[in-house]
Order: structure tokens, then C-alpha cells, then sequence
């Protein structure tokens, strides 16, 4: 056998043996909260929902107005390596950038900024930090849409890197996340109230 097969052989086999001890280190400690958590939005507050070309959007949502929100909407991308592609076998979507809608309820701010101190501490997040959330995308998920199981890249340091509001909907939804061994899945179908789901 070559000596350099047999070298990387070994290296190889080093290198599994890191992995394995760290992955089993990791998962071994203990933290003060979860990797991922969701809850109903207390109240019944609405959000306000205002979009570009259609109007107030009532929840749980009706089918023509489902409809007229796909109109405008474009179908949601993903990142694959350094490129941002659209691809339905991964991801079938629909979004809307936040210039095309609006929140215009004066009180759901307020509901925010009160859960993001809630998912904060759910998270274990370190108290003497600021944690603020930023309106990133509207997206609408119709029958047969889906994203993948795929892994997030990181763009910025944060405990806090997702903050999903699901608003009151009359079809079944759920959320699956996995991280390092570990499981969680969240139901959030829910015609009743508004929830959220945050990692």
C-alpha cells in the first residue's frame, strides 16, 4: 500500500475522531434556554396587514385574497453556495419585499419589541445585550408549498437569528428544526390566534 494512502488514511480518520468528540461535547452542555422556541402572540392583536394594490388583509385569510396576494407577490429564493437561486423542488414560496406591504395596526410594535424580550430569555440570550427585530420578508405559503430540510447560513453574530410570526390560518402548518442531535417541531396552524416561532 503507498504510503501516502496509508497517511491519508490516517488523517482522515483523525479528523473523523475530532468531529465525533467535539459533536458529542456540544451536545453535552448544558445551556439556560432552548435552540429554538414558538408560542401563541398573546391578545388578539392584529397585525394590520396592508398590501400594495390589494388593500387590509383579513386573517385567517380567504381564498381571493390568498389569490390576489400571489398576484403580486415573486416566487421566494434560497442561497446555494455564494448564488441565491429559485428552484420549486427546494423551495416553493411566495414573498413580498417589505416595501410592498405595511403594518399598520400602531400597536403591533409594541407586541414585537414585548415577544422579542420573551424569545430573548427563552433562547438563553445574554441579557446584557440588546436584541431587536427587523422586518425582513411577507411569505405566503399556499396547499403544497414546502422548504426543504436545509441548513442556515450565518450572516451576523446573534442568539436570536430568526423571528417567524404566523398569522391566523385555517390549514395545518408545522416547523421542523434540528440542531446538533436534537429535534423540535411546532405546530402552527392555527385559525385562532397569531403564533411565532423563533431560532
Amino acid at each position: 500500500v503507498p504510503i501516502n494512502s496509508i497517511q491519508n488514511l490516517k488523517m482522515t480518520q483523525t479528523i473523523h475522531n475530532i468531529c465525533a468528540a467535539l459533536e458529542e461535547s456540544l451536545s453535552s452542555l448544558t445551556t439556560i434556554g432552548s435552540f429554538a422556541t414558538a408560542g401563541k402572540v398573546p391578545g388578539d392583536v392584529s397585525t394590520g396587514l396592508s398590501i400594495d394594490g390589494i388593500g387590509r388583509i383579513a386573517f385567517p385569510l380567504i381564498e381571493h385574497q390568498a389569490k390576489q396576494i400571489v398576484d403580486v407577490c415573486h416566487q421566494a429564493p434560497f442561497g446555494k453556495g455564494s448564488e441565491t437561486v429559485i428552484d420549486e423542488s427546494v423551495r416553493k414560496t411566495w414573498e413580498l419585499n417589505p416595501n410592498q406591504f405595511n403594518l399598520v395596526n400602531p400597536t403591533w410594535n409594541s407586541t414585537v419589541t414585548e415577544l422579542v424580550d420573551t424569545v430573548s430569555i427563552e433562547l438563553g440570550c445574554d441579557p446584557d445585550v440588546s436584541v431587536e427585530a427587523h422586518l425582513h420578508k411577507l411569505l405566503l405559503y399556499v396547499d403544497g408549498a414546502h422548504f426543504q430540510p436545509h441548513q442556515d447560513t450565518e450572516e451576523k453574530m446573534a442568539c436570536l437569528r430568526h423571528f417567524l410570526f404566523v398569522c391566523r390560518r385555517s390549514m395545518k402548518a408545522v416547523v421542523l428544526l434540528h440542531y446538533i442531535g436534537k429535534g423540535k417541531v411546532f405546530d402552527i396552524g392555527s385559525s385562532f390566534h397569531h403564533t411565532y416561532v423563533s431560532w
